[in-house]
């Protein structure tokens, strides 16, 4: 119906406008702070750590109660409350405090849009999911320009304030969309443990989460050390927030074509073909010399996360329960995206001390094409059985 992709994507854009100011300037904080490069992978591991916990408890919260609306509205207007913290804590231990509270807000909800239309049924409702996530890419690519350049003139005090900005406009939105129903029967019965034992028994799902996870682990150094390989390359805040304008309009440009090539093409083939162009998009910018070349580089991002994103909520939703449906979509993003950032976090952190981030960032696209070709192999191997 036309009236809720209405409403979700009005939603979607102080959503992703928060995703933009916050997440997307964590990192160019802490190096204001004086935090080292090594260091600041270590908070964003963690960060990602706690949010890879909270998350599947959130989707299945969801699943559970039905109250999308709220469990949103609390943990973005929480994670305001951390991001006011970011400016004016002191001291490794506070700022060890104030990431496990950013990761069990905001960057816990990365993905609940996914798994909150599932729950509503969206393919039934004739919402276009790609068509609406295109719109909170547009907002995203937008503010990350336009708040790139105020970071440059008002400084690391502008964040919390526009965060805030964000979340009183985020909460009316949030509270006229339509809660997902839920039946008596699953409020009573509904277990945590029963639901991902069921998603651990497919097959399909399992094969899809760990190529998935595959694909996205070089994006774990790119998302961390993006902003900080521009800056190395003599670009500043504002050159940060053209190459994230850059890369989330490539998702508004092409995103909203992804059902038509699904129909054309299918779901299996073009998951298959983001995970090979995740490879790709880290070895262009990784190689790239120039601020120039780096900032193109992430026009990538419009062929494998733009197919990737709305592949994977499509997939999930074909090959999985409707009862577990938030939890599914939670458990996938979790397992796909932010555990293999860790990882890919973890080790880029360590390969970084030794050689330069670019370099670090091309050969971990090595993890990307495997992903690619175990999940063609894989899928081969399940049709014929």
């Amino acid at each position: 119906m036309r009236h809720i992709s209405l409403k979700f994507s009005a939603l979607l854009i102080p959503y992703y406008a928060m995703w933009a100011i916050g997440p997307g300037f964590f990192v160019v904080v802490l190096e204001q702070k004086g935090i080292a490069a090594n260091e600041t992978a270590i908070f964003t591991c963690l960060i990602s750590l706690t949010a890879a916990v909270v998350q599947p408890l959130m989707g299945f919260l969801c699943d559970k109660t039905g109250k999308a609306k709220t469990i949103l509205s609390v943990c973005c207007a929480l994670s305001v409350l951390a991001y006011v913290w970011l400016y004016f804590l002191n001291g490794t231990f506070q700022l060890v405090l104030c990431s496990v509270l950013i990761g069990s807000t905001i960057n816990a909800m990365y993905g609940f849009s996914e798994g909150w239309l599932s729950k509503l049924d969206c393919t039934k409702l004739g919402v276009n999911f790609g068509a609406v996530r295109s719109v909170g890419s547009l907002a995203y690519a937008v503010t990350a320009a336009v708040y790139g350049q105020l970071f440059d003139i008002f400084g690391s005090i502008s964040l919390p304030v526009a965060m805030a900005i964000s979340c009183v406009v985020l909460v009316p939105l949030a509270m006229i969309c339509p809660n997902p129903q839920i039946s008596e029967k699953q409020k009573k019965e509904g277990q945590f443990a029963v639901a991902f034992k069921k998603l651990m028994q497919n097959r399909r799902f399992v094969l899809m989460v760990i190529c998935y996870a595959l694909a996205v682990l070089p994006t774990g150094a790119a998302t961390t050390y993006y902003a900080l390989h521009i800056r190395h390359l003599g670009g500043d805040a504002g050159d940060v927030g053209l190459a994230l304008l850059i890369l989330a309009g490539s998702e508004f440009v092409t995103m909203p074509f992804y059902k038509k090539l699904e129909n054309k093409f299918g779901t299996e083939k073009l998951l298959a073909f983001a995970f090979f162009m995740y490879g790709v998009k880290n070895v262009c910018i990784g190689l790239s010399t120039n601020v120039t070349a780096a900032i193109l580089a992430s026009a990538t991002q419009g062929l494998c996360f733009s197919f990737s994103l709305p592949g994977v909520q499509s997939y999930v939703d074909q090959i999985t329960p409707r009862e577990y449906s938030a939890t599914a979509q939670m458990v996938s993003n979790t397992g796909g995206q932010i555990i293999s950032q860790i990882v890919g976090l973890a080790i880029a952190g360590v390969m970084t001390t030794f050689i330069p981030v670019g370099t670090t960032m091309a050969i971990l696209s090595i993890f990307a094409f495997a992903g690619c070709a175990i999940f063609v192999i894989g899928l081969k191997k399940l049709n014929k059985a």
